[in-house]
């Protein structure tokens, strides 16, 4: 069992350490991380800080993931505590005075656990304030009678009207005046800091075996519908298999497999109709159903065709447009369930990784010999795939939407690793698959 912790500004981690010498310190948890991290179940991930601003937050939905799998997942403090409160119905444990402000719907806006802090060498160090820890010092000066009703009052209002940037107990004095000259001397005593507290609490039960830290079971919500588009598109991002991603493995096949744009026409096609993507009459049905659509020809101008394209047959021109309009629908959100059914076999997909594998690695040693990320110019990054795929780089925008992808610009992004595997090194050799059979025109 590895406890893993992402930590930031609220505790530093030499702390966190000495507190819970077994576990993982990780930087703040941030969209994807929990996904690249990939947890057994005997695992358990305690969020303590996550990024709001500079980099997307972690999403609810990678989290109930971990907790389907029977990961237990804690949270305190800052990002952990609010995230906590969101998902206890379903299993995720909270620890501290955060999360239960959060729980119970006295504080609700992120802003009150948000802090400007340093960067990661600094160890994330906070450079101000957060309201929630203001809130908790003025509730406990309240308690002990060191100011009044009226002065807490006032010292809140003033804390809440402050941007987040810019909170710290001396802008705070600027703005209430009075009331922080009676709180400071208490506070003086009796320093408080809330999220460094309940990060303790945390790591203490963690290291304890404390039993508050148990995993999704008997009394939490069962959950349900976690596998959207969505959180499959994140998983073919970021969840990785001999450090190869499912996305990086797809644009491997869509640019390096030599029967693949038939493949994708056919399965886009069959996804279309409701048939099988080697049924012989599949192309004839599909003309059939956009007819009764009202999706036949003419086709738009400049949708989905090319100048060049302008003369052809007016069913290989509503073909067209359905595979290529259908299939770039799907690039939002990039995902194994694109890899054409006749792919998804292991022989073919173990060729591909392979391929990403030797692709990361060009791509890493040209990093380093360069001392900056490879970039290779865009003509450069043209040509190499116009000569993969046989066309003229005039017509490598219809080659990428007959391959899946949105436009030629998601083509270039995507596609870039592989420039300089393609430059040096032969494609692979793909096992044969069974061809389908098209009907012609």
């Amino acid at each position: 069992m590895t406890d893993f912790v992402f930590l930031g500004p609220s505790l530093p981690a030499g702390e966190a350490a000495a507190l819970h010498p077994a576990a993982r310190i990780l930087p703040p948890v941030g969209h994807g991380d929990l996904l690249r991290l990939g947890p057994g179940p005997d695992d358990r991930v305690l969020i303590v800080d996550g990024f709001f601003m500079h980099r997307p937050p972690v999403r609810h939905r990678e989290i109930l993931l971990l907790l389907e799998r029977g990961v237990t997942v804690a949270g305190s403090s800052s990002m952990g505590a609010l995230r906590a409160a969101e998902l206890c119905a379903y299993g995720m444990r909270g620890v501290g005075d955060v999360f239960e402000l959060y729980r119970d719907g006295v504080v609700t806006g992120d802003h009150e656990v948000a802090v400007v802090h340093g960067l990661g060498e600094d160890g994330y160090r906070s450079l101000s304030e957060p309201l929630v820890n203001i809130r908790i010092a003025v509730r406990a000066a309240l308690r002990a009678r060191a100011i009044g009703p009226e002065e807490g009052e006032l010292l809140l209002a003033a804390a809440a009207e402050i941007p987040f940037r810019l909170l710290t107990w001396r802008s705070l004095a600027l703005r209430a005046g009075a009331a922080m000259d009676r709180l400071r001397p208490w506070l003086r005593d009796h320093p408080i800091d809330a999220k460094a507290d309940d990060a303790r609490r945390l790591l203490r039960a963690a290291a304890s075996g404390d039993p508050v830290l148990r995993p999704a079971g008997p009394g939490d919500t069962p959950i349900e519908h976690v596998h959207t588009t969505y959180l499959e598109g994140w998983r073919s991002r970021y969840e990785q298999r001999d450090d190869v991603t499912e996305r990086e493995l797809l644009v491997a096949l869509r640019v390096l497999h030599p029967g693949f744009a038939a493949l994708h026409r056919a399965r886009v096609l069959a996804r279309f109709t409701g048939a099988r993507p080697d049924d012989p009459g599949l192309e004839e049905l599909a003309l059939r159903t956009a007819e009764r659509l009202g999706r036949s020809v003419p086709v738009p101008d400049g949708s989905w065709l090319t100048a060049d394209e302008a003369d052809l047959p007016p069913a290989e021109a509503t073909l067209r447009l359905l595979v290529r309009s259908l299939g770039a629908a799907e690039t939002r959100q990039i995902s194994p369930v694109m890899v054409p059914p006749e792919l998804r076999r292991d022989d073919v997909l173990a060729t591909a990784r392979q391929a990403v594998t030797t692709a990361k690695a060009i791509q890493a040693n040209l990093t380093r010999r360069q001392g900056r990320p490879a970039r290779f110019r865009t003509e450069v990054v043209d040509a190499v795939l116009a000569d993969r795929w046989g066309c003229d780089p005039a017509g490598l925008t219809a080659a990428a939407w007959d391959r899946g992808f949105r436009d030629l610009d998601q083509l270039r992004e995507l596609a870039g690793f592989l420039i300089g595997y393609l430059r040096v090194l032969r494609p692979p050799w793909f096992p044969p698959i069974k061809p389908l059979e098209v009907v012609h025109r």
